[in-house]
């Protein structure tokens, strides 16, 4: 398109976006079980639209965003139990990456990093732009990161360890405090984008897991995804960092200081957002909320096993992995069905995420759709 002469009407304007706003799949169709992200509160969605033009990259002029931010910097600190000297708002855990191994890289002068195979893919990024050596570690029989060759390759030319809370695949937690234990001075960065707003729900519940618990003592960074499970507008990631940033960047023609994430301008909405949405819920809502999830996972892993599908593990959080030899043709098939549904890499196989706006009516209604393609 080109910008028209004229100024359309606000009629007008409605009416295209929509007939395209059509075209996007609804988290509340009971479709959608490939996505990490869900439907937002009401008030959730409500508070973001009254800080649309909030930019924390020029803090001065939003004191009032900025006081939320802090109060969120502390709930979220109290809530997973890291009292770190710095925590940052990023726009996600792709962003969050990106800095821990920038600090880790200017903090030692090394370049080499090692990184679980079941790593996202956003280190792949944060390698390539930092102009670091990546060093993938195989995985265990439990899919969590090998903690004996993560032994036999760190060394003195080692600038930082990266240790998954809650794989994209699999959902797995890699055994952190044993990853801790081999670092000693070594950056160990910590991206639990998922799992971060998982495990402190699931502690002292039926799904607990002994292996969720880990000492922040031993992380230098950690990066958790509020827009994930924590039911937050998009985007926004929290970065909580033992030490203050040795990459502050003086912003003299701004209202703060010096800046420390990647973005200068940052769309700030999602914070007071978030702010609201978890004084909404508070901690019985989120705790009910993963309990239901867990519970759902569950149910689903039952009615794929009815079709004959083998999980890859047992689910750890509320995603849930099948093998399968063709998760190409079976994705493509239930997408023109009208269903998401996504795939896994290592090993191959099909990936459900149960999050909120999953039902088990809408489990029933995609395993008899999935049931016809099998």
């Amino acid at each position: 398109m080109n910008i028209p002469h004229e100024g359309k009407t606000d009629e007008e304007i409605l009416e295209k976006v929509h007939s395209v706003k059509e075209l996007d799949m609804d988290f509340l169709s009971n479709k959608i079980f490939g996505s990490m992200c869900t439907e937002s509160t009401h008030i959730g969605k409500k508070v973001h639209r009254m800080f649309l033009d909030a930019n924390l990259g020029n803090p001065g002029l939003y004191s009032g965003t900025r006081k939320l931010e802090t109060e969120v910097h502390e709930a979220v600190s109290s809530l997973i139990g890291a009292d770190m000297e710095e925590v940052l708002s990023l726009g996600g855990a792709t962003e969050g990456n990106i800095i821990g191994l920038w600090r880790a890289r200017n903090l030692s002068n090394k370049k080499k990093v090692l990184i679980p195979e079941s790593a996202h893919f956003s280190f792949q990024k944060a390698c390539d732009m930092l102009d670091l050596e990546p060093v993938y570690i195989p995985l265990d029989e439990k899919y969590r990161v090998d903690v004996s060759v993560i032994e036999e390759k760190i060394d003195d030319d080692t600038a930082a360890v990266v240790g998954v809370a809650g794989t994209t695949e699999l959902g797995q937690v890699d055994p952190i405090d044993s990853i801790a234990d081999l670092c000693g001075d070594t950056f160990l960065h910590v991206d639990a984008a998922f799992g971060g707003f998982v495990i402190p729900f699931l502690k002292g519940s039926r799904y607990e897991r002994s292996s969720f618990r880990f000492d922040f003592d031993n992380i230098d960074t950690y990066v958790l995804d509020p827009h994930k499970m924590g039911m937050s507008t998009i985007p926004l990631g929290l970065m909580f960092c033992k030490k203050e940033s040795p990459l502050s960047i003086e912003s003299p023609y701004l209202t703060g200081k010096d800046q420390k994430t990647i973005r200068g301008t940052r769309c700030s909405a999602s914070i007071p957002a978030f702010w609201a949405t978890i004084n909404h819920l508070g901690m019985k809502g989120y705790t009910e909320i993963v309990e239901r999830c867990m519970e759902n996972t569950f149910y689903l892993v039952e009615r794929m096993q009815e079709l004959g599908f083998h999980k890859i593990i047992e689910p750890v959080m509320n995603i849930a992995s099948f093998h399968h030899e063709d998760p190409d043709t079976l994705v493509t098939n239930m997408s023109k069905k009208g269903f998401n549904i996504s795939r896994t890499v290592n090993p191959l196989g099909l990936r459900f995420v149960v999050m909120p706006h999953v039902n088990k009516e809408g489990i029933d209604e995609m395993i008899n759709i999935l049931g016809d393609e099998v």
